[in-house]
């Protein structure tokens, strides 16, 4: 450090008496006790200047200046006045503000500046035994300051802010000296260097810290960017759209797959509300933007589905919309997705389990839905009408021509329907060949038969199909609501049984339902409910009516008919019965009681009436061209071992229209000695080629042939036909319905026919009776030799 001129040891000058010693040693005192003040002085500059230098960024240094006084000056009260922060750089504040004071009751107060205080802001250190005439000091009274206090005032600076260090000693005391100046001078010099010394560190190492916050800012905004670019590539990548709205509809971000769905390039589509997008007018434009406003205002996810064109295509989009908000901005999030693809299975699936696979009609499902609209917009009045169409002889136009042919007629059938009725009609297909018809609405049940007879006479116009021409009719049955019912069942149930009035009555013809029909109903569905509970408590059983020799009356066999057998022993014949079992599909399962019955009275017949006993057993149409259910009938048969005793019989139309029986089930029938019999012989398909491809083992001439043939030239000379043709093949013959011995008498005595059964003979018995012993023989008289 520098030491004053006045403080530098000098050599000392020749003693010459002892008063000079005293003198030199008395100055050199006052040069050491200089020393050692100057040496204290430079500790305290030290100490405050380390104090200083421990000023942190966020320090304010004014108060940091004023705590380091204690270090270096003694004084009662001090202030620390500075310019406002805002004050202009080179120029003069009007006033000081006092920011650190002690006591600090001092602090807060406005110092006026006058020309003490510009000289000292100027750098100059002043000190005053008095303040009276100050202009700065106008005022301290009120501040609890006296102006006959000695002051000392420091100029102090931190960059480019001014302030003035004042130092009070009390009044009455010793007042600040020229030394004190001196010391304030350089504690003066020493704090303002100090303080720049530390901004100087400071600003460079703001300065490194500005380039480090530049380097990361610049890096931040290149990750930015990246992360932009990746954001939008990977938005663009989903299959799905995506898009964020503020809230006035612009649209921040969108993806490709919204922009297709607009209709726009994505750089159209950004910061363009999305309402003006979507074409139409200014009106729809509003109503777009109101309900885009609800929905960010309701604060709810949505979803909905809206149709684009996506070149020249329609497609499904389902677009979910959920308001967010992010910091204080609200926005609406929306993805979409496109589910045609979704949309046209589910109208695939909704049209297979609705309509018709064959002829696009709808299916029964679809028609009672349709039915139950009808009555339900009819509620306060008004009729419409059902009809049941049932085409006639269906399946033998399957089995003559194929099944494909039958098919083309269902289609070709439906659109000649389609095109007779109103628009407001509706045609479905309900079963195989039966088809269901509304009429709605009908005004007057007095125009219902001239609609229908509508749909009669176009179905009776031949059908060109593949190159054949295919001739068919319907039966029709119809029902009216609400007279007939206020259920689509009651409905279809009356037109249904209107219907099959009309195929017994005359096929091709329409009935109507009436009171009449519903009491036959009503004893058909009885019927039907106590046939079952037969079924189910086996009270069928099976009656034998013999076949028996024309001339011998001996027995040759049976046949086996069905009997119902009610709990009060009331027995019922097949006619009564075995129709409604058809259409409830139970004749199966009465074949197969009637069958057990055969295999198991079979042995006692055979040991009663001999071994030459065959059983006949009946088989329908549809048994004998249903494989499975024949191949069960052979495996039961051949179970038994007693298939050579059973005779099938079959109606000259089954074996006509069933090929597969002849190829697949007649062989495994003749391996294990089934015989087969053509029951009704004369009445169906009577055919030469059938005779020779079945090879049958006996004909059954149907009685319409028999009955008075005696009487009957014209039947007799197609009995005499029938005759040679079966004597031609081998083919024994019965006659059934002989009831009159005149009948038996004509058979036996012009015809080769040998074996009949008829209730000339015989009724159908059950087993019981065709079993009980026989009588014994009457004892012969003694003849006279």
């Amino acid at each position: 450090m520098h030491m004053p001129e006045s403080l530098q040891l000098q050599p000392p000058a020749p003693l010459e008496s002892t008063e000079e010693l005293r003198e030199a040693l008395l100055s050199l005192r006052r040069r050491h006790d200089a020393l050692q003040r100057s040496s204290a002085q430079a500790q305290q500059l030290l100490d405050a200047l380390e104090s200083l230098l421990s000023l942190g960024v966020d320090d304010d240094p004014f108060a940091r200046v004023f705590a380091s006084l204690h270090l270096v000056f003694t004084f009662s009260q001090a202030m620390l006045l500075a310019e406002p922060e805002d004050a202009v750089a080179g120029g003069e504040a009007p006033q000081l503000a006092c920011i650190v004071a002690e006591p600090a009751a001092l602090q807060g107060a406005v110092w006026p500046v006058a020309a003490l205080f510009r000289k000292v802001l100027a750098g100059r250190v002043a000190t005053t035994f008095t303040s009276v005439d100050l202009p700065e000091w106008q005022g301290a009274a009120a501040r609890g300051l006296s102006p006959v206090q000695s002051a000392l005032y420091m100029p102090l600076r931190v960059r480019e802010r001014r302030g003035i260090l004042v130092l009070l000693r009390p009044a009455g005391g010793e007042p600040f000296d020229r030394g004190h100046v001196a010391l304030a001078r350089r504690f003066s010099v020493l704090v303002s260097h100090a303080l720049a010394t530390r901004y100087a560190s400071q600003s460079a190492a703001e300065s490194q810290r500005l380039r480090e916050l530049t380097e990361q800012l610049r890096r931040s905004e290149q990750a930015a960017r990246r992360n932009a670019q990746l954001l939008e590539e990977t938005v663009n990548m989903l299959p799905m759209g995506v898009a964020v709205q503020d809230e006035e509809g612009r649209l921040l971000i969108a993806n490709h797959l919204v922009a297709q769905a607009l209709g726009e390039p994505i750089e159209a589509l950004r910061n363009r509300p999305s309402f003006a997008l979507l074409g139409g007018s200014s009106v729809d434009c509003e109503r777009r933007r109101a309900a885009f406003t609800r929905h960010l205002d309701s604060g709810e996810q949505r979803s909905r589905e809206r149709t684009v064109v996506i070149g020249a295509v329609p497609h499904t989009l389902l677009v979910t919309g959920k308001p967010v908000r992010i910091l204080d901005e609200r926005l609406l999030l929306s993805a979409m997705v496109d589910i045609t693809e979704r949309k046209l299975f589910e109208q695939e699936l909704s049209r297979r389990a609705f309509h018709d696979a064959l002829t696009g009609l709808p299916n029964r499902t679809l028609m009672q839905q349709i039915v139950d609209t009808a009555m339900r917009s009819h509620q306060r009045g008004g009729m419409f009408a059902l009809a049941f169409i049932d085409l006639d002889n269906f399946k033998q136009v399957n089995d003559y021509y194929s099944h494909a042919i039958g098919d083309a007629l269902l289609r070709a059938v439906a659109e000649r329907i389609t095109a007779t009725i109103r628009p407001a009609d509706t045609l479905a297909r309900i079963s195989g060949d039966e088809f269901l018809l509304l009429i709605n609405p009908l005004d007057d049940e007095q125009y219902l038969p001239a609609l229908i007879n509508r749909v009669l006479d176009v179905l009776k116009q031949p059908f060109e199909i593949e190159g054949h021409r295919v001739l068919t009719s319907a039966s029709v049955g119809a029902s009216i609501y609400p007279l007939h019912g206020t259920t689509y069942e009651a409905l279809q149930r009356c037109a249904d049984s209107a219907m099959y009035r009309a195929k017994s009555d005359r096929k091709g013809s329409a009935s109507y339902f009436d009171m009449a029909m519903g009491n036959a109903l009503t004893a058909r569905m009885a019927l039907e409910q106590r046939l079952r509970a037969a079924i189910r408590e086996r009270r069928l059983r099976a009656a034998f009516q013999p076949k028996l020799e024309l001339a011998s009356g001996a027995v040759r066999g049976f046949e086996a008919l069905v009997r119902w057998v009610e709990p009060d022993g009331t027995v019922r014949l097949p006619g009564s019965f075995i129709e409604l079992a058809s259409e409830l599909g139970l004749v199966d399962e009465i074949t197969g009681f009637v069958l057990d019955d055969v295999l198991g009275h079979l042995p006692a017949l055979v040991q009663r009436h001999g071994a030459h006993i065959g059983v006949s057993l009946n088989i329908t149409a549809r048994q004998a061209g249903d494989v499975p259910f024949m191949e069960s009938v052979a495996h039961r048969l051949q179970a038994s071992g007693l298939a050579r005793h059973v005779v099938l019989e079959l109606t000259e139309e089954a074996l006509v229209a069933t090929q597969r029986f002849q190829r697949h089930v007649l062989p495994q029938l003749r391996a294990m000695g089934v015989r087969v019999s053509i029951d009704d012989f004369g009445t169906g398909y009577s055919s030469l080629s059938m005779l020779a491809d079945i090879t049958a083992d006996e004909v059954k001439v149907d009685r319409a042939f028999v009955t008075a043939i005696h009487e009957r030239p014209r039947s007799q000379g197609i009995l005499k036909a029938i005759e040679s043709l079966c004597n031609a093949l081998q083919i024994d013959m019965v006659a059934e319905g002989v009831e009159t011995e005149a009948e038996r008498q004509y058979l036996l005595a012009h015809t080769t026919i040998r074996q009949a059964q008829g209730f000339l003979f015989a009724e159908p018995q059950f087993i019981d009776r065709l079993v009980e012993p026989l009588p014994p023989a009457p004892a012969e008289e003694a003849t006279p030799t």
